[in-house]
């Protein structure tokens, strides 16, 4: 079994993600149930709570609509699964980049005889210790298929796969705002925000509901550009 049933009853399979199975509505219902941080956060705060803060920093900005909307849908894959902690996802990162450059390393030295050899070492070199063990085919796989399920929605959507500039920016200073209004204090610091500073904005606590109605009407409106009206059909 490779698909989950989504909130429109729809068998979206993560392997075979289609674009004609990416609903407005399930993106809205599921992202405001997701919680940013894992939930540890004053207050329930959604993917989708996250995705509005973003969608407006970029207009605030000055971004165009299509900016906008692909902010608004820059986590969309968390629809369909889930969120993974940002320490979690760079040690995965870490993983697959050291095995790639071991791969690499090795296969530049094999010759026709010593092929065997040199691959039986490629293994002992990717998976040294116990906390390398299956770190980086788990996040090939994840990273497979989060691919596929962004490019499904990029189709539905009419997006383009590589996300603008601006979006990468909005989300790290939404990221610092979240931080600030959110979490505990902590001395130590997120190097990911350096040179992100947070927004002079309260962050309001609100229902999952109303969450879900704000990402789809905004949703719905951005859809409204002239190029994308038969999308939002």
């Amino acid at each position: 079994m490779t698909w989950i049933l989504t909130n429109s009853a729809r068998a979206f399979d993560l392997l075979n993600p289609r674009a004609e199975n990416v609903i407005t509505t399930d993106l809205a219902h599921a992202l405001s149930m997701v919680c940013r941080f894992n939930g540890h956060c004053g207050h329930h705060y959604s993917v989708a709570q996250h995705s509005l803060l973003v969608a407006y920093i970029i207009e605030q900005e000055g971004g165009t609509p299509e900016q906008q909307l692909a902010g608004l849908l820059h986590d969309g894959t968390e629809a369909y699964i889930s969120d993974l902690t940002r320490p979690l996802k760079l040690l995965l990162i870490e993983a697959a980049r050291q095995r790639e450059i071991a791969w690499m390393n090795l296969i530049g030295q094999v010759s026709a005889q010593r092929h065997a050899a040199y691959l039986a070492a490629a293994a002992i070199r990717i998976l040294t210790t116990e906390e390398h063990e299956g770190v980086s085919l788990l996040l090939d796989t994840y990273h497979q298929i989060e691919q596929r399920i962004w490019l499904a929605i990029c189709e539905r959507f009419d997006l383009e796969p590589e996300l603008p500039a601006c979006v990468k920016k909005a989300d790290m200073v939404a990221l610092a705002t979240e931080k600030r209004a959110l979490l505990p204090e902590h001395p130590s610091e997120w190097e990911c925000l350096q040179g992100h500073a947070a927004l002079p904005l309260r962050i309001a606590k609100l229902s999952p509901e109303v969450v879900r109605q704000q990402f789809h009407d905004r949703l719905m409106h951005l859809l409204t550009t002239t190029h994308r009206r038969r999308v939002a059909a």
